[in-house]
């Protein structure tokens, strides 16, 4: 087992099962042991809502939590099966809930529940090499129970808070609708027998590089104050994981940003992270899936063509106020059209050309730039080549 990182001087490899865990953890914790500082500067809020200092969840909170639990799902590093969580619930839920309200009005996560098992999972590629895995993260089940009820106390209030171009982790929306959306305004500009220009942004390891610093000033500025912010501090810092493989265990690692990977609240976290990303795109139209984003105008002029680039440059300069960077070489762009001349500009990220391509996969739906292209993805699909 190597690794190919950045620095060619830092290569390794192992052979041994605990050393293969130490490599895989070094290697992973080095994805979220970026800076926990950023640039970003908070814009004012005002929410009508009075001041969310304190939550107390209900012995019925606790309880519909753990009778919810998947039994198939794995342990965490407690070792306590969701299934005997399950099935004791009834006898469980009343010391639990004093519990995890006493965490909440001390504003304290035990030490316990901030460690995650990582077990690497193969991607593609040379399996020999610890870059073509992706960690899934295994949680204490009781630690979640928990994140489960707060987000239950809070889901209303901070969905209200999200962006309208967001269609990520909100009930009622989807890939689905954001495609939708999407392609409902490529077809009314096709109609008129006009030209969409879309740009396809990729986020690098977005989860993994969210400030904790900045994550929680944005609480505040969302009206999240006294304990419960003490909470969310304690829940998101001090955390640590440890990778697990061929029987072996590795050492612990501290996680030092992102937002915890396999987690309730992770989600709603990320979205309130990046909540003000599609307000820097103020000329054309955003469209967002989590970390996923398009950015796309109708174009009948060069002069268009330049307000779509002012739009991807002030969200490439949010996005890296925040601490988030998109990737040059994999973000894209297409001209949909089936004017015989359509007007071609070249769009950058940096100073770096973006690639124009005739056609992208974009959340399992194909987007194709004419005619052409539509019936040879369609032939390819149905023939299989």
């Amino acid at each position: 087992m190597g690794s190919n990182g950045l620095d060619p001087d830092s290569a390794r490899s192992a052979s041994c099962p605990r050393d293969i865990a130490e490599l895989f953890n070094d290697y992973f914790s080095s994805i979220v042991s970026g800076s926990d500082k950023t640039t970003q500067t908070d814009k004012p809020f005002s929410p009508t809502d009075s001041n969310l200092s304190e939550l107390i969840v209900s012995p019925d909170d606790v309880l519909a939590a753990f009778l919810s639990l998947d039994t198939n799902k794995a342990t965490g590093p407690d070792e306590i099966p969701p299934r005997i969580l399950k099935e004791c619930a009834h006898q469980i839920a009343p010391s639990l809930c004093l519990l995890f309200n006493q965490s909440l009005r001390h504003g304290s996560l035990p030490e316990e529940w901030k460690l995650a098992n990582i077990i690497p999972i193969h991607k593609k590629g040379d399996i020999s090499n610890v870059e073509n895995y992706r960690p899934i993260s295994l949680l204490c089940v009781t630690s979640k129970v928990l994140e489960r009820c707060v987000l239950r106390n809070l889901r209303d209030y901070l969905m209200s808070l999200i962006n309208s171009a967001q269609h990520g982790f909100i009930p009622g929306r989807s890939c689905t609708t954001q495609l939708v959306e999407v392609l409902h305004y490529i077809g009314s500009i096709l109609d008129s027998g006009k030209q969409t220009d879309i740009i396809f942004m990729d986020m690098s390891k977005a989860f993994d590089k969210v400030s904790h610093t900045a994550l929680i000033n944005k609480l505040q500025q969302y009206n999240i104050g006294g304990s419960l912010l003490q909470w969310f501090t304690s829940y998101l810092r001090d955390r640590q994981q440890r990778v697990t493989t061929l029987g072996a265990t590795s050492s612990k690692k501290p996680v030092c940003s992102g937002v915890p990977q396999g987690s309730i609240l992770g989600p709603i976290l990320f979205l309130l992270y990046v909540n003000d990303l599609p307000d820097a795109v103020t000329n054309s139209t955003v469209a967002c899936f989590a970390d996923d984003t398009k950015i796309f105008r109708r174009i009948d002029s060069i002069t268009d063509a330049m307000l779509l680039q002012d739009d991807i440059n002030n969200l490439q300069s949010c996005s890296t106020s925040s601490g988030l960077v998109f990737k040059e070489g994999k973000c894209k762009s297409i001209s949909i059209t089936r004017r015989s001349q359509p007007i071609h500009h070249l769009y950058s990220i940096k100073g770096k050309e973006l690639a124009l391509i005739p056609a992208e996969n974009d959340l399992g739906i194909w987007i194709a730039s004419d005619l052409t292209w539509s019936k040879h993805i369609l032939d390819r699909d149905v023939l299989g080549k």
